[in-house]
C-alpha cells in the first residue's frame, strides 16, 4: 500500500521525517501575540513585620539609683539575671543569666550613663536578635524609666509572651529599688523555650527535619517516629542518658485552618520523673522564604521538687544543641557537622 503524505495508515501518525514540513506561520510566537492569562505569575519578594515594644514606670529613685540597678551585676542579680562581664562595656559579650539553663547573649551598642543603655541580644545565643533601650528621665519625683524592645520578624505571639509589653520586668526594677530585696524568680514552671531561624519556607523546612532521617541527625533518635499516641527513645547525650517522647498531636502543614502551619504536641518523661513535661515544637513564616522554628516545654511542676532544676537545666541544654544541629541542615554543605551530644 502507498503511504501519502507521510502518513501511516496503519497508526493513523506523521512520519518523523514529514514533522519539520508542516508549518503553521499564524501561530509563530503565539505566546507573545496572546499570553496565557495570569503569566508572568504575581510574586512575594518581601514579606517583613517589625514591631516594637514600650513600655514606661515612674520610679521614686534617682537616675543614679536606677543606672547602677541595671548595670551593677550586683544589683542585676536580685531583680533580673545574673551578669557575667559588663553592659557598660561597648560592643563586648554579656550573659544575663537566668541560672535555670536560659539566658540572652547581649552586646552593648550604646552607652550613656544616667540617660541611655541600648544592647542587642539573643536568647540562648541563638534566637532571632532584638535591640532593647533603655531611657531614663529625671522627674520631680524620681526618674521616669522607659524600654524600648525592637525586633524584625519575630514570633506572632511574641508582644503577648511580654505581656503587652515589659511591664512585669519594669514592676521587678521597682519593688527591688524600694525594698532592696530580691525580686528575681527562683526558677519558672514553664520551658525551656528555644528558637532558631531557618532559611526555608515553612512547608519545605517541616518536610525536610521531621522526615525519619533528619530525625536520628538532629534529634537523636534511636527509635520510634512522629506518629500519634507513639513513643520515641531519644538519646540526649552520653552522661545525660535519654529521654521518652510521646506524640499526642501532629498537624501537618495545610492541615488546620486559619494559619495551616505545622506542629507537634508531645511529652517528655524519665525514669527518676515519676511524671512527663508537656513540650511544642512548630514553625511559622519569619519574613519571605524563611520561618522560625521553636520548642516549648511547660508543667516543671509535675516533678518531684528535687528534680524540677537540674532536669531542666539539662534539658535546655539538649534543645540548644539539637536545634542548633537542625539549623545546620540547611547550610550548603553536604555533610554537616554539628554541637557534641557528650553532655
Amino acid at each position: 500500500m502507498t503511504l501519502t503524505n507521510g502518513s501511516d495508515q496503519s497508526t493513523g501518525t506523521v512520519a518523523s521525517n514529514e514533522l519539520n514540513v508542516l508549518n503553521f506561520p499564524s501561530l509563530e510566537n503565539v505566546d507573545e501575540k496572546i499570553p496565557r492569562l495570569f503569566a508572568p505569575e504575581a510574586q512575594t519578594i518581601v514579606r517583613d513585620r517589625w514591631e516594637r515594644l514600650v513600655t514606661s514606670i515612674d520610679i521614686p529613685a534617682t537616675a543614679e539609683d536606677v543606672w547602677r540597678a541595671l548595670t551593677d551585676p550586683d544589683k542585676l542579680k536580685l531583680w533580673l539575671a545574673v551578669c557575667h562581664g559588663s553592659l557598660e562595656q561597648l560592643h563586648s559579650d554579656c550573659v544575663l543569666d537566668f541560672e535555670d539553663g536560659e539566658f540572652f547573649l547581649c552586646r552593648s551598642i550604646a552607652v550613656k550613663p544616667l540617660s541611655q543603655l541600648q544592647y542587642v541580644w539573643r536568647w540562648l545565643g541563638i534566637g532571632q536578635a532584638t535591640t532593647v533601650t533603655w531611657q531614663l528621665e529625671s522627674t520631680e519625683q524620681g526618674t521616669r524609666v522607659t524600654v524600648i524592645e525592637e525586633a524584625l520578624n519575630p514570633p506572632w505571639d511574641w508582644q503577648t509572651w511580654n505581656g503587652g509589653g515589659w511591664p512585669g520586668i519594669l514592676d521587678q526594677l521597682a519593688a527591688y529599688l524600694r525594698t532592696k530585696m530580691e525580686w528575681r524568680w527562683p526558677w519558672r514552671r514553664m520551658g525551656p523555650y528555644v528558637q532558631i531561624e531557618l532559611p526555608a519556607p515553612v512547608y519545605p523546612a517541616w518536610d525536610r527535619l521531621f522526615n525519619p532521617a533528619s530525625l536520628k541527625y538532629w534529634l537523636l533518635v534511636m527509635q520510634g517516629h512522629i506518629i500519634p499516641e507513639q513513643s520515641l527513645t531519644i538519646l540526649m547525650g552520653d552522661a545525660s542518658g535519654t529521654v521518652q517522647m510521646t506524640v499526642h498531636e501532629v498537624i501537618q502543614p495545610g492541615q488546620t485552618p486559619p494559619s495551616f502551619l505545622p506542629s507537634i504536641n508531645f511529652s517528655l518523661s524519665r525514669p527518676a520523673w515519676n511524671s512527663s513535661v508537656g513540650g511544642r515544637c512548630w514553625l511559622e513564616p519569619a519574613g519571605w522564604g524563611r520561618s522560625l522554628f521553636q520548642v516549648f516545654h511547660y508543667g516543671w511542676e509535675n516533678l518531684p521538687a528535687g528534680l524540677q532544676f537540674s532536669e531542666r537545666k539539662i534539658l535546655t541544654r539538649f534543645w540548644a544543641d539539637a536545634i542548633q544541629r537542625a539549623g545546620l541542615m540547611f547550610r550548603p554543605q553536604e555533610i554537616p557537622g554539628g554541637p557534641h551530644n557528650w553532655s
